[in-house]
């Protein structure tokens, strides 16, 4: 029985593999990813690639055209530099204090107010913090291991082993915990905090979350005396100003008039990260009805798509 030639697509195969491949020459998607986007194997992308694909082509070139139009809308993303604003300033400055004399800083605001992005600023440009994002599910174990990962000390055995090792890889080293939504984690994970990283191993400690982690650390009880007493930097985050939103959109651009730049500010309420989501959807809009520069319509219109 004659074999059946398999049809390709031959601009999609084109396209596909135009994208697809050795990062080291320069494609933009390592072919393991692309196929785990596509859940397909590895395997499978191969013999495509190879036209010795005995599966159903079709199907697959179908899951490759509409990812590829999502890859496209990704890389069409609009990137908003990171604009030197007064709250990335005051945080950056209230860790340095934290590393520099072994202090316990807390950080506290509303969503939004850019201290994640400020967190990992200082992480990336000191290159000897220690960065942890925490999130609901972490308990004092969960919170030592990763201590202990990312100080890069063996994570197997008792709680009691991990902090022990903590202590023995931060003790004489200049650096800094950095804990990003500590607001999250128990009281007796604070406490362990303060009691394992800036009490035993006498390292700086940040603790940055909503403005309810204050309260959680003036509580009267004795649990958290001890961590209250410590505190030597109290930060609160303040919403995003006129003046540092538009230093923002002054990033992607210049020489908006007045009355659009305020209708950024007014969509955005304060957050920083609301305004970074609106310049994307603002670019999105803009390149739908092919329109050069931002007005005031074009922004309450990409305002609507938000959830503020």
């Amino acid at each position: 029985m004659e074999k059946r030639e398999i049809e390709y697509n031959e601009e999609l195969y084109k396209k596909f593999f135009g994208l697809v491949g050795n990062p080291d020459a320069g494609k933009r998607v390592s072919q393991s990813k692309a196929a785990q986007a596509l859940g397909y194997s590895s395997g499978v992308v191969s013999a495509y690639k190879s036209r010795t694909y005995n599966g159903n082509v079709k199907a697959f070139e179908e899951a490759a055209a509409a990812w590829l139009k999502r890859e496209e809308r990704r890389i069409a993303r609009l990137e908003v530099p990171t604009a030197e604003t007064s709250a990335l300033d005051s945080i950056r400055k209230a860790a340095g204090m934290a590393q520099d004399d072994s202090d316990i800083a807390v950080i506290i605001g509303d969503s939004g107010t850019g201290k994640t992005t400020a967190l990992r600023g200082y992480a990336a440009e000191s290159h000897s913090a220690v960065l942890i994002e925490v999130d609901s599910s972490f308990t004092k174990n969960v919170l030592m291991e990763e201590i202990a990962r990312a100080l890069g000390v063996e994570t197997k055995g008792s709680l009691t082993a991990i902090v022990s090792r903590i202590v023995e890889a931060q003790r004489g080293r200049d650096t800094v915990v950095l804990v990003d939504e500590a607001d999250y984690l128990s009281d007796g994970s604070l406490e362990l905090l303060r009691r394992v990283v800036n009490d035993k191993a006498q390292t700086g400690v940040v603790l940055a979350g909503l403005p309810r982690l204050k309260y959680k650390i003036e509580n009267l009880r004795n649990d958290h005396q001890q961590l209250a007493s410590r505190v030597g930097v109290l930060l609160e985050a303040k919403r995003l100003g006129k003046a540092d939103a538009a230093k923002i959109i002054e990033g992607v651009w210049r020489g908006l008039a007045k009355e659009t730049v305020e209708a950024f500010v007014r969509a955005a309420n304060g957050s920083a990260r609301t305004l970074v989501k609106l310049m994307g959807r603002v670019h999105q809009v803009m390149g739908i009805n092919r329109i050069e520069t931002p007005d005031a319509e074009v922004v309450a219109a990409a305002g609507e798509m938000l959830m503020r």
